[in-house]
């Protein structure tokens, strides 16, 4: 959208430039309808700008030509083909361009001397002009291009310096995790079968290796369960911003109160609360506004998200809110979701450690 507001004002800026040019009848007389028009035709062009450069540029020289040759009033080389030839260098087409500019000034410079018009003042001072004025916008369009081109391989660089890290992070953890829970499967295994030899003999015996196998599992489990965090870190609350920009895309009204959070356990379950909660309001609410509180009252964290919808949405206390719940119960917290005085209110309590 922005990029066609921007093609938009450079038309209507072409155009309006052109036409005051000829209102002011430089050259000859003021401008008639025709040479409006004209000047709305060449400002048109720049509308397909982006897609078509070339083209836009080919037309723009030629439409110059059929304006001189309609006899409408001067308006100069330069003006009516700088936006056309910056266009077509930022698209990379600068041959194109020095081409198509000197083609216009040198037809320009030709039919004026033709006219008998002074040699100097048309090649040495207007000609001169004209070709600066071609040069530096060639000269811009290269230069953004070519800083676009920079910004693009920059950032394809960091992507791939982000990949390179990333993959030798996963390397390294899961050679740690082939080390510890290889180590701590192997000693399960032994005292395994030690407590399978000892069992009738030495039951005291079997009962001590069994003591072995369980703490040997407990820490493999607790390696992995680290393992995992490390590479799916747990969602914060400073995440809910995208979230929020989704629902105003889609026309809700949002309202959030939510205070800094210390627990990152507690921080995750609040923020898939609440996204499980904006989800069925985006789904199934007929209403326009969403409030969401997020605050810590006495060690308890309360979560709340309330729309203005109409009470009793299909899809409140579907699956998703389903498995919330006993997310929520396993954190030792408590989840309401039903009708309240405005809509729907879905609300949770979660126990909480600390609060920064």
């Amino acid at each position: 959208m922005r990029k066609v507001l921007v093609d938009v004002a450079l038309a209507a800026g072409v155009a309006g430039v052109l036409a005051l040019i000829a209102s002011a009848g430089l050259g000859g007389e003021p401008g008639s309808v025709g040479a409006y028009l004209g000047a709305a035709a060449l400002g048109a062009l720049m509308l397909g700008r982006r897609r078509h450069s070339r083209t836009v540029l080919i037309l723009t020289v030629l439409g110059l030509f059929a304006y001189y040759a309609a006899g409408f009033p001067a308006i100069g080389v330069a003006v009516p083909v700088a936006a056309a030839l910056y266009s077509a260098a930022e698209a990379g087409h600068r041959r194109v361009a020095i081409a198509a500019g000197l083609v216009a000034l040198v037809v320009s410079v030709v039919f004026r001397l033709r006219e008998g018009q002074d040699f100097g003042f048309v090649v040495l001072y207007d000609g001169t002009g004209h070709l600066a004025l071609m040069a530096a916008a060639i000269a811009i369009g290269e230069l953004v291009r070519a800083r676009r081109r920079i910004a693009t391989l920059t950032g394809r660089q960091i992507e791939l310096e982000a990949e390179r890290r990333i993959h030798e992070h996963n390397q390294e953890l899961s050679r740690e995790l082939h080390d510890s829970i290889g180590h701590a499967l192997t000693v399960a295994a032994i005292q395994a079968n030690v407590a399978r030899q000892e069992a009738p003999r030495r039951p005291d015996a079997a009962v001590a290796a069994l003591d072995h196998v369980a703490r040997a599992l407990s820490e493999a489990l607790t390696e992995l369960r680290g393992t995992v965090r490390k590479l799916r870190p747990e969602p914060s609350l400073g995440d809910l911003d995208a979230l929020m920009d989704t629902a105003r895309d889609a026309g809700f009204r949002v309202r959030t109160t939510i205070e800094p959070v210390g627990d990152p356990a507690t921080a995750a379950t609040a923020y898939r609360l609440v996204r499980e909660a904006v989800t069925n309001v985006l789904r199934h609410s007929a209403g326009r506004s969403i409030a969401v509180e997020i605050r810590a009252d006495d060690g308890i964290l309360l979560v709340s998200v309330e729309d203005d919808g109409v009470s009793g949405e299909p899809g409140a206390s579907g699956a998703g809110l389903t498995g919330l719940r006993e997310r929520v119960a396993a954190a030792g917290g408590r989840l309401d979701a039903g009708p309240s005085e405005h809509g729907w209110r879905v609300s949770a309590a979660l126990p909480l450690e600390t609060i920064t």
